[in-house]
């Protein structure tokens, strides 16, 4: 691995990205769940130190967010 590849990967510890709209974004530390400030998906993050890792969907959140748009596109 590069210096300039370390660097930037190094940047990026906390960061995830949305698996729906794929924007990075940084989770408080130490966070069970996090909302995307992009599209308002929300997620489960789990910890190692200060690497974050989204794991899986808060469906509650996915079933929201399906409704509104199915109400949106029948309007």
């Amino acid at each position: 691995m590069t210096t300039g590849t370390r660097d930037k990967k190094s940047k990026r510890i906390g960061e995830v990205r949305c698996q729906n709209c794929f924007v990075r974004f940084y989770p408080p530390q130490g966070a069970e769940q996090a909302s995307c400030p992009e599209c308002g998906w929300e997620w489960y993050i789990s910890w190692s130190g200060k690497l974050a890792k989204i794991r899986k969907p808060v469906w509650e959140s996915w079933e929201r967010h399906l409704a509104e748009d199915k109400k949106e596109t029948e309007e």
